[in-house]
């Protein structure tokens, strides 16, 4: 089996688990009734939560190995998308779609105004900041690339969902990371605002994120 074979075959099980979490956190927000607002409908690109969910603090580093926090998603929209640089198939096909929406985006009159494209790398041990930065440059020079400490990194990805796990290769340097396959968008207060689940169509995800901008 090819690595490209074992990579694909590997993270389904985590993006099910994945989309389990969100679909419960998205049913409990519908569950308040008329407490809460009307859940925005914007076709199957996107799930949207009902209410945006504030994201706790957390300090991680950009590519370029300056602070990287919640300051950092406020004033603009964010997708962002968690994995690895080693990652065999799925991660080169999410910065690739990154850069269609983005190029998507930039056709349309003030879409893409402030709209940043993070890449969080959930395999610190391996992925320096200098490697993190050569890797999301290759796909468009104005993506970030952030990592940190696991313990902040899950600080980071468990209000939103985010499942990962590392995978043991045939040696200590040789694993994969099994990871959620989905993109999430986090809105110009900082909160988890909404999630695109694979596969990508990148007009979709672009189209899907204007009608949510639009009504924020």
């Amino acid at each position: 089996m090819s690595d490209s074979t074992m990579g694909k075959a590997s993270w389904l099980p985590v993006a099910l688990l994945a989309a389990i979490a969100l679909a419960v956190g998205v049913w409990f927000g519908l569950s308040q009734g008329d407490r809460g607002p009307q859940v925005l409908e914007v076709g199957p690109a996107a799930t949207v939560l009902p209410v945006a969910r504030a994201l706790p603090a957390f300090s991680l580093r950009r590519h370029d190995d300056t602070p990287f926090t919640n300051a950092n998603l406020r004033g603009h929209w964010s997708f962002l998308f968690f994995g690895y640089t080693f990652c065999p198939d799925v991660c080169p096909i999410a910065l690739s779609t990154f850069r269609e929406v983005k190029a998507v985006l930039g056709k349309q009159d003030g879409a893409l105004d402030g709209v940043e494209f993070v890449f969080v790398s959930v395999d610190p041990e391996r992925d320096t900041l200098d490697r993190l930065g050569q890797y999301v440059k290759y796909f468009d020079p104005g993506f970030v690339g952030v990592t940190g400490s696991p313990d902040v990194l899950l600080t980071l990805s468990r209000p939103m969902g985010v499942v990962y796990r590392k995978v043991d290769g045939n040696t200590p340097e040789d694993y994969l990371v099994d990871h959620s396959a989905g993109v999430f968008l986090v809105d110009p207060n900082g909160a988890f605002r909404a999630y695109f689940p694979a596969p990508h169509d990148p007009a979709a995800v672009a189209e899907a994120f204007m009608k949510i901008a639009r009504r924020n």
